[in-house]
């Protein structure tokens, strides 16, 4: 994943966590608006004091959906993106650490980064437990 659909995103207006969900259903052809603005409620930490990070809380979300009536594996793969998430995010997982001073926005410095990386995590894990990224039809 490069920053550029990242960025073209984030010129849309969208925030971390909807790019998250937005680059998933692009990967898989899919267009739910109603899903992206969803999304949009677990913003900045959910705009709360302490609020876990949307780029981790969002990549959650996504593995739910690819292992829906499964929830052994669906806890294996979130088990492993949260450890992803807490070796590339040293700071914390709050939204707040990871933003710094420039909470309660982006910080066009780490968070891209971040993102960028949490979405290859992602689809690392899901094809390490042998499903396609690109299919979410996976009940």
């Amino acid at each position: 994943m490069d920053n550029i659909e990242i960025l073209k995103l984030k010129s849309k207006g969208y925030c971390c966590s909807q790019i998250m969900v937005q680059l998933v259903l692009d990967l898989a052809d899919l267009e739910n608006r109603e899903l992206v603005n969803f999304a949009r409620g677990l913003c900045m930490g959910s705009k709360l004091e302490t609020g876990t990070c949307g780029i981790l809380t969002a990549g959650l979300c996504i593995l739910a959906m690819y292992a829906p009536q499964e929830p052994d594996l669906r806890a294996s793969m979130q088990n492993d993106f949260k450890a992803f998430f807490t070796t590339a995010a040293p700071k914390g997982i709050q939204c707040r650490q990871i933003a710094g001073a420039h909470y309660p926005n982006l910080n066009p410095e780490t968070c891209p980064a971040l993102l960028a990386q949490a979405h290859e995590a992602l689809m690392n894990i899901l094809t390490e437990h042998e499903m396609d990224p690109a299919d979410l039809d996976n009940e």
